[in-house]
């Protein structure tokens, strides 16, 4: 993240954060603080670190709430028929309109998930779906070549393919990029936006819950300084901002509510597992071997103090595939006696790429010291941005890397983390009989089938050291006290707009 917005820009930049109160909209204005601008409001196009700019306009069909747990939204009740997750139904909410007063429709609704299928970059957790079906005014059925048990957790607000666009703005996709067609409580104000700058929003007239639009007005600011975000918070120019660790300290001193919760799980990624960079990662005992060289409590306390949580497991207790047994306890001179077992009793040098980005590469070289106590030697790239990081993963040039995954459910990790599908974070194309076997059981599978499924998923990773994840980093959410629902939990770590009212 750029770190060059000056703090004279800030102090002439959209006035002040608006003051607190109660009620529907009433005379409120809310000014949150992001540390960039969106790659585009196209809600098929936007970056997951984006998604306040769209989650403020569009209502997605399903809503995780604060808890984790799936609500009603532009979706009244939704389900799977019969045995095997192949066939998702989506029964909709009667009289909703989007911004530009057009109704939700099933056909509408069709047409939006099409667009999205068509128009998403990456893994789509959507590429099963072999045909939507209207079968009714408002209920749409999904049919799907493969199972997904996913499809709930797929339409909510997080993964974008549940924010439906009005159906008029499909004709003309292209404006999507720059304003909002949605049936979400507020609107795009482009008479109040500079792009790049501050995004404003303001109530949706034909918002089908106006009960639930809290302020008259929402402004995102773009301030991509840590610090510059943190004093316009501290002087009350803005009232929310997405913190980070190295502030989190100031942000409590200074009286400011603090919402957290760990989310990305940072470590390295084993990648070459068929050694074909680096002969040595083609041994399991070798992988396991760097698992039990790293003092993982000593790196999460020294690197993210309290708010670190270690981790040997790609998920967190208490979430889906979580395993109550830990294989690897630090034991650097099991450590040493695999290496040796496998032929390397003075160790070996490899070759790994990481980032400053998502304290990525932070990470990387605590994990550097430790391996190095038993004779491992990283020889450590690091592009200072993520651009260049990800063309080098993606591209098989390196036989492990720096690696920071955001928690979501085994079934799509799948598709983005460890099948080979998932064309970024596996550029290997690792695969193997028995984790295809598991996967493709538990997409089939009810919920509590699937549930100890998963977990075998997860362990046989674990085993087989594919990857050697360290620490679960935090994610932070800084509010002024006159802002009520600011939270970040483990069932869903990331502050919603949506959720904020003026505290009373």
């Amino acid at each position: 993240m750029a770190l060059f917005a000056a703090f004279a820009l800030l102090l002439t930049a959209c006035g002040t954060a608006g003051n607190s109160g109660s009620g529907s909209g009433g005379d409120h204005t809310l000014t949150i603080a992001k540390g960039g601008p969106p790659n585009s409001l196209d809600p098929a196009k936007i970056s997951q670190d984006w998604q306040w700019y769209a989650n403020l306009a569009y209502d997605p069909l399903i809503y995780r709430d604060p808890a984790g747990t799936l609500q009603p939204r532009l979706a009244e009740s939704w389900g799977y028929t019969g045995a095997g997750n192949t066939v998702f139904e989506l029964k909709l909410r009667p009289n909703v309109q989007f911004s530009d007063g057009s109704p939700l429709t099933a056909d509408g609704v069709k047409a939006s998930i099409e667009y999205y299928r068509k128009t998403h970059t990456g893994s789509s957790a959507l590429s099963t779906v072999s045909a939507i079906d209207v079968t009714g005014p408002l209920t749409v059925r999904l049919t799907l070549s493969q199972p997904n048990p996913q499809l709930p957790v797929v339409f909510t607000q997080d993964y974008g393919a549940g924010n439906i666009i009005g159906t008029a703005a499909l004709n003309d996709p292209a404006q999507l990029a720059t304003t909002t067609v949605g049936a979400g409580p507020y609107v795009l104000d482009k008479s109040g936006t500079v792009a790049n700058d501050h995004y404003a929003y303001v109530p949706n007239p034909h918002y089908w819950n106006k009960a639930a639009v809290a302020y008259s007005k929402v402004v995102v600011r773009v301030i991509p300084n840590p610090n510059t975000s943190l004093a316009a918070l501290k002087t009350g120019q803005v009232d929310v901002i997405q913190g980070v660790y190295s502030t989190a300290e100031a942000a409590k001193s200074a009286g400011l509510r603090i919402a957290s919760a760990p989310q990305v799980f940072v470590g390295l990624s084993l990648a070459d597992r068929q050694g074909t960079l680096a002969p040595q990662l083609r041994d399991v005992r070798v992988r396991q071997a760097l698992n039990y060289a790293v003092d993982r409590q000593k790196i999460a306390k020294a690197l993210f103090g309290e708010y670190g949580t270690p981790t040997e497991q790609i998920v967190l207790p208490g979430q889906d595939g979580y395993n109550d047994n830990q294989l690897y306890t630090y034991d650097p001179a099991k450590a040493k006696q695999l290496l040796s077992d496998a032929g390397y009793p003075n160790g070996f040098t490899l070759p790994v790429v990481t980032t400053s980005s998502a304290n990525i590469g932070l990470t990387t070289q605590a994990i550097a010291d430790e391996l190095k106590q038993v004779g491992v030697q990283l020889q450590l790239t690091n592009h200072p941005d993520a651009a260049s990081y990800n063309k080098d993963v993606a591209g098989a040039k390196f036989p492990a890397y720096g690696i920071g995954f955001g928690t979501m459910p085994v079934y799509l990790m799948g598709q983005t983390l460890y099948l080979p599908s998932a064309a970024q974070f596996n550029p290997f194309k690792s695969s193997d009989p028995a984790l295809t076997a598991l996967y493709q059981q538990a997409a089939g599978a009810d919920e509590a089938t699937r549930a100890k499924l998963d977990q075998q998923i997860v362990r046989w990773l674990d085993e087989q050291a594919w990857f050697l994840p360290v620490v679960f980093t935090p994610v932070f959410f800084f509010s002024r006290t006159t802002v009520a629902g600011v939270q970040s939990t483990r069932g869903e770590p990331i502050a919603n707009p949506t959720d904020w009212r003026p505290a009373s």
